[in-house]
């Protein structure tokens, strides 16, 4: 099955996209060096292009449940990037009054229900969102990001579970840290060692 090319339109938009969430973390890496803030931060370099094509297809009505590697998805999806490092600064100006700082960064008019710290988090709360819009019958679809390191979580495979079995309105997204990821012998932890090749499915 052949891929059908993007229009120019919608490819520039999706590049729009990327270079705004770029420049963004270059900004916010910038502000910790020079101690503008002190918390714990994960990055979105190098994962510009799933976030930004995913947003672009989405309808301003859908769901999206998001990870600590959030700022991404909450500049590519319009939200005011102001807002946005205000809330990493931790001023009242934020999206949450500076009191989320950037793990749990969170814009609900944009239709975040919620940026999940906790690994393997969204995808559960994305199956829990889309049940509600299957139930109340609407026309929308909600999404879960993750990253490779939550398929050894038992609940992510029980959500794919779940939605399968109820034909749920969900997208699960995937997105591979692994490449850039700190291993264990530089201080870090693995990301997924699940023994499978592949977990992609086409329905």
């Amino acid at each position: 099955m052949t891929t059908p090319a993007l229009d120019r339109q919608t490819s520039l938009s999706i590049f729009e996209r990327m270079l705004l969430i770029r420049h963004f973390e270059e900004t916010v890496i910038r502000l910790y060096s020079e101690g503008r803030f002190a918390s714990h931060y994960h990055i979105y370099i190098g994962q510009e292009a799933t976030g930004s094509a995913v947003l672009e297809v989405l309808g301003d009505k859908d769901l999206i449940c998001t990870t600590h590697r959030n700022h991404g998805h909450i500049i590519g999806r319009g939200c005011d990037p102001n807002r946005a490092m205000a809330e990493i600064l931790g001023r009242a100006t934020g999206f949450n009054g500076g009191r989320s700082g950037t793990l749990h960064l969170c814009d609900a008019s944009r239709g975040f229900l919620s940026t999940s710290a906790i690994v393997g988090g969204c995808p559960g709360l994305a199956t829990g969102a889309a049940y509600g819009i299957k139930v109340k019958r609407e026309p929308h679809v909600s999404v879960g990001f993750f990253g490779d390191g939550a398929l050894e979580e038992g609940l992510v495979i029980e959500s794919f579970n779940i939605a399968a079995l109820w034909k749920l309105p969900v997208v699960y997204v995937c997105e591979n840290n692994s490449s850039g990821a700190i291993g264990p012998q530089q201080g870090g932890y693995p990301t997924a060692t699940t023994a499978t090749d592949s977990f992609t499915r086409q329905f």
